[in-house]
């Protein structure tokens, strides 16, 4: 196993040192928890990777790298997910308002599947709809969905909604009251007590959700879609391990590549991470507040998608220049250059386990 663990090393340290660490794993072993040595040799072997070992901050630097990649690789990792969900299809609104309220003549009822499952001003996302994404409108990027509306609710609305949906096996919330209106306060004839509310019920039947909005001029409106598929957990937490280990390593790449270059390349490759860094964190660190604000001050039957934590796709110009500037640094780490008789990495302390 320790042979394996060993793939945590850059491949220059496991040929200078490899077979020197076997060895001292084999006579320190029987003293020492196996679980112990297995995680220190991965925790020296990731630092190695970094190459600098003078350096105290390159670890955090790669942290944050690492992380981002992270973060973003589970949201594209929940996207395919996603993508892969069971469609809507209009026959279920249907028979939901059928089933909910066959006594009652429909104004408005969607006859049409949507053409994905995101779409972006009730189209699927492509390159006519690039520039709104990239520009400004990213949050118009959304979870498709099915309406339904009456233009007069029944008279005791909210007690005979909240029997049908009993009666027919959903899952539903507390209901949500918020203003029809606002006013400036203290203003003369701003009377907060006095203004309607639209009441909103969230329910839950298998992999549907059902919005329900009672509103204060007598219509309803009912709103069918889908709930995370199972898939998507599994798949988030799969593609954050792989994005965080390839972060890693990708920042551990360039890192030993430019160590000991001139500063004519590693001071463009520093301030080309730097910048990059902050535009692919800076949306991260706007949305996260944001999102959780938004989520613990209402009621949420489903949890917004991970990229909109993430500020995404509302910030996808940022996130794209970054990564521009990412591949940028890149290339220059990649450039060719000649190394020294004894690599850094040969030479470094040996570490610990």
């Amino acid at each position: 196993m320790h042979r394996w663990l060993l793939l945590a090393y850059p491949r220059d340290y496991r040929r200078a040192r490899g077979a020197e660490i076997l060895e001292t794993v084999r006579d320190v072993g029987a003293a020492h928890r196996r679980t112990r040595v297995a995680a220190n040799l991965v925790r020296h072997g990731l630092r190695a990777r970094l190459g600098r070992p003078a350096s105290r901050s390159v670890v955090a630097w790669a942290a944050v790298f690492a992380m981002a990649c992270g973060l973003f690789a589970a949201s594209f990792g929940t996207w395919l997910a996603w993508l892969g969900s069971r469609p809507l299809d209009h026959r279920d609104l249907a028979a939901v308002v059928g089933q909910l309220y066959p006594d009652r003549q429909i104004s408005h009822l969607d006859q049409d599947n949507p053409p994905a499952v995101f779409l972006i001003y009730g189209h699927p996302l492509d390159k006519d709809f690039l520039s709104e994404l990239l520009l400004g409108d990213g949050a118009e990027y959304a979870l498709a969905e099915l309406t339904a509306s009456f233009d007069q609710a029944p008279a005791a609305g909210l007690t005979e909604l909240r029997q049908r949906l009993d009666k027919a096996g959903w899952e539903r919330s507390a209901p949500v009251y918020t203003n029809a209106y606002d006013c400036v306060a203290d203003s003369p004839g701003c009377d907060p007590a006095s203004i309607p509310s639209d009441i909103t019920v969230y329910a839950e039947r298998d992999d549907h959700i059902l919005t329900v909005e009672l509103n204060a001029d007598g219509s309803m409106g009912l709103t069918l879609s889908r709930a995370t598929p199972g898939t998507a957990y599994p798949a988030g937490l799969l593609a954050f391990a792989l994005g965080t280990v390839g972060g890693w390593m990708v920042f551990g790449w360039a890192s030993r590549r430019t160590e000991g270059r001139r500063p004519v390349v590693q001071a463009p490759v520093k301030f080309l991470y730097g910048v990059a860094m902050l535009f692919w964190t800076a949306p991260i660190l706007l949305g996260v507040p944001l999102m959780l604000t938004h989520h613990l001050n209402e009621p949420h039957p489903r949890w917004h998608v991970p990229w909109e934590w993430l500020g995404q796709p509302t910030l996808s110009l940022p996130f794209l220049l970054g990564t521009v500037l990412l591949l940028l640094a890149l290339g220059l780490a990649a450039l060719p250059h000649r190394r020294p008789a004894g690599p850094t990495l040969a030479g470094a302390s040996e570490p610990a386990v």
